[in-house]
């Protein structure tokens, strides 16, 4: 399949958005016995949140592969190319092997009684069957959104593991943060142990409810793993880390931010556990210190600094906050804004307020994302001036005219595609 038609084929598999989130499984069921269940081969470790959990799997896997294994790692969404989705010991699917795993499960689609399957029901299905093909020791999957009715939840992982909850997609999860969390405690199994990371109270309610009732044990990851942080800077920290008896000091974690502390305890504690139950040796400082995770507090350049964070919801937008106070104090912050319609766009801007010295807006390709003018409208309502751009250029020129000024580009997931065209992710 040439280049051409290989983009064709993922335009087609795009188009299939059309037919929404289904909640229910009975689709990707159905599909995936087309296919021979090739899920049921793998050991899966599962995680679902609401923030982190991207961050949580890169770990994970780094981690395992550093351990010698040979790994998958599914997630979602991808920042520049579909083949991000899935990668094997860090490498994402070469195009060949993209374009025949498109052919064959739009061919098993096609043969289904049931509804059309969805672009997320057809993408995690080609997760599996890569992994199944490629004979992976361990996947590491994350789910899409939710959990109890996600196309991921079809597996019977050997873990699982649920960071952060918080509110986001409420008009498919529920409005308050206990219908979330029960959203997100649906992947836990009878049989699996979870790890729980921090989060509210209710939210944590409901997930220890939930293991209790599927009698699994289950472990909150600052119970289980402590942290010293010798160093914070621009692009890393040096930790101290110790969990279940073990020690690994002078970690040199290779992402920024309070917040990715937090997503490595969970990961740590979720790899003990693991290496606990599968009985193997881990080589943690290994991995940690090789995991490569971009869009989370990236810098993208040092002097004057330009960085880019996908915070999509408030409790994103809350750990950018802290970590532009905590990183840059002093600096004036120009932040420019992206988002999709269906974002809190109003709590993410009220959250991210106080740090902010000048605001833009820029309108991102598709019908899903909200235009310049909306998000500038919503700012004026809260009493943040926002100037809708066509480009980042005149927010590049505001940060050359003063000093010690610095600029980041959040709001969306999909605003790196956008700031590549423009230099920016080479």
């Amino acid at each position: 399949m040439s280049t051409t038609d290989l983009q064709s084929a993922i335009q087609s598999l795009y188009a299939r958005t059309m037919h929404g989130i289904k909640p229910g499984l009975e689709v990707t069921v159905a599909l995936l016995e087309k296919l021979g269940n090739p899920h049921k081969s793998l050991k899966c470790v599962h995680v679902a949140g609401t923030n982190g959990k991207g961050s949580v799997c890169a770990m994970i896997e780094s981690v395992l592969r550093a351990s010698g294994f040979k790994t998958g790692l599914y997630t979602s969404p991808h920042l520049f190319r579909f083949n991000e989705r899935f990668r094997i010991n860090g490498r994402e699917i070469p195009d060949p092997a993209l374009a025949q795993l498109i052919a064959d499960i739009e061919a098993a689609a096609q043969s289904l009684t049931t509804r059309p399957a969805t672009f997320f029901e057809i993408s995690t299905a080609m997760a599996f069957e890569y992994f199944k093909r490629e004979k992976v020791d361990y996947a590491v999957i994350e789910t899409g959104m939710g959990g109890r009715w996600d196309a991921t939840n079809v597996i019977q992982p050997v873990l699982s593991v649920i960071t952060r909850i918080d509110i986001d997609h409420t008009e498919y999860l529920g409005a308050d943060i206990e219908k979330i969390a029960w959203e997100k405690a649906g992947i836990i199994k009878s049989g699996a142990p979870v790890i729980c990371g921090p989060m509210p109270v209710e939210a944590e309610a409901v997930i220890y409810k939930e293991a209790k009732e599927k009698k699994v044990p289950i472990l909150g990851s600052d119970e289980a793993v402590f942290f010293q942080c010798l160093e914070s800077r621009r692009d890393d920290q040096l930790l101290n880390i110790e969990a279940s008896g073990h020690e690994y000091p002078n970690v040199r974690l290779p992402l920024a931010g309070n917040f990715q502390t937090e997503n490595c305890g969970i990961a740590v504690a979720a790899l003990e556990d693991l290496a606990d139950i599968e009985g193997f040796r881990l080589q943690m400082k290994r991995g940690l210190e090789a995991v490569k995770w971009p869009g989370r507090f990236q810098l993208l350049q040092m002097k004057p600094p330009v960085l880019y964070d996908g915070a999509h919801n408030v409790g994103g937008a809350r750990a950018l906050f802290q970590t532009l106070e905590e990183i840059f104090p002093g600096y004036g912050k120009g932040l420019l804004f992206s988002f999709m319609k269906d974002k809190d766009v109003e709590g993410i801007l009220k959250t991210l307020k106080p740090a902010v010295e000048k605001a833009w807006a820029l309108t991102l390709p598709g019908d899903r994302s909200m235009k310049a003018e909306e998000i500038a409208e919503i700012g004026r309502r809260i009493g943040l001036e926002i100037t809708p751009v066509e480009s980042p250029q005149p927010v590049l020129d505001w940060l050359e005219a003063g000093k010690k000024r610095l600029v980041c580009f959040t709001g969306s997931l999909y605003l790196p595609e956008e700031l590549k065209k423009h230099g920016f992710f080479k």
